[in-house]
């Protein structure tokens, strides 16, 4: 099997984590609500700004607390044609209430060459 150079053409996988920060876990439930509808918002936009959203996934269902060793609880996968969509992604993240609560960063890769033969 030859060891081909990978392609770094369009589309990208992106796989966005979410963590919870210490302000998440400070703030009262008043606060989280606001929080979290923001949140869905800000993910909700960079589908709106061409991210096609392939998979979600909420890793608190047997974790409570702050998470440890992977500070991440959610993950969000997607394809996208333009990295200025990640790069807006992150900057409206940063630039919001939920930035107190929440950080999100964002990682590009390819589907796994083993699984999409």
């Amino acid at each position: 099997m030859e060891d081909a150079e990978p392609d770094f053409d369009p589309p990208y996988r992106v796989l966005v984590p979410v963590a919870a920060t210490d302000g998440w876990y400070g703030a009262s439930r008043e606060e989280r609500e606001p929080a979290t509808d923001e949140l869905g918002a800000i993910l909700r936009e960079a589908e709106d700004g061409g991210a096609r959203m392939l998979a979600s996934f909420d890793d608190d269902l047997f974790l409570t607390g702050q998470p440890a060793p992977l500070p991440y609880t959610i993950f969000v996968l997607y394809d996208v044609d333009d990295l200025a969509v990640l790069v807006r992604l992150v900057h409206r993240l940063r630039t919001s209430e939920v930035a107190r609560y929440l950080r999100l960063e964002a990682r590009v890769g390819r589907p796994l060459f083993v699984l999409e033969n």
